[in-house]
């Protein structure tokens, strides 16, 4: 199973002056009633209103019995509450502004046999681009775009999927941040993108941002790149 992936932050170690890392698990999304309902009519061969129903009456019977004090088995894991906060002595109430009811879950065997099986893997360097050069494949001024001419971007980690409207090349309004024209990506890999503004804004000093996954998965987020000071002229 290679479903599970996360990525690193680098966080400080106060106590030993260590570098460290937290890991940040990735999602794929969420799974709401309705497709968890079509998910199981598939499964079942049952309408899918009639899970729809089922699912809704068993949330409501889940909160009703969480609220009357039970813990719930569900088979795969157990859900129930516990307080935060710390009290000061035996016969202390139960303050809202000093402690919190949180819900809890625990997993069971079939669950942790599951994720025995899971090897969750570190895209931390997938989430990463740079950018080393722009370059008029026309004119070979580095920095420096005319017109419509061919834009070459040379860097790392720069493989962009042209379907995808999240990962692209922009130029933007330096000080906004406002996107002023759209690339069209001719051709890219980890190294290379060829595009061309068909729209290229007014002759100025614009940013470059260049957004890919670089082949990653379509749950992450892109990771982005920006060069400054880059120059537009009119042909």
């Amino acid at each position: 199973m290679d479903n599970i992936v996360f990525s690193l932050t680098r966080v400080p170690d106060a106590i030993t002056d260590r570098v460290v890392y937290t890991a940040h698990v990735q999602t794929n999304g969420t799974i709401g009633r309705d497709e968890l309902a079509e998910r199981l009519a598939e499964r079942t061969k049952q309408d899918a209103s009639l899970w729809k129903y089922f699912l809704d009456a068993l949330s409501e019977e889940i909160m009703t019995q969480l609220i009357a004090g039970y813990r719930i088995n569900l088979g795969q894991l157990t859900t129930g509450f516990a307080i935060r906060g710390a009290f000061m002595s035996e016969d202390e109430a139960f303050d809202p502004e000093r402690h919190q009811l949180i819900a809890t879950i625990r997993t069971l065997d079939p669950l942790k046999s599951a994720m025995s099986a899971v090897l969750p893997e570190n895209v931390t360097l997938g989430l990463t681009c740079t950018v080393a050069a722009v370059m008029d494949a026309v004119t070979k001024r580095v920095s420096e775009i005319t017109g419509t001419n061919r834009v070459l971007i040379q860097g790392q980690k720069l493989g962009i999927s042209p379907d995808n409207p999240d990962e692209g090349v922009w130029l933007v309004n330096a000080k906004t941040g406002d996107i002023v024209a759209t690339a069209t990506v001719e051709r890219s890999d980890s190294q290379t993108i060829d595009c061309v503004f068909a729209e290229p804004p007014e002759p100025g000093t614009y940013t470059l941002v260049v957004s890919c996954r670089n082949g990653m998965r379509e749950s992450l987020k892109p990771a982005t790149a920006k060069v400054k000071n880059i120059v537009v002229k009119a042909e």
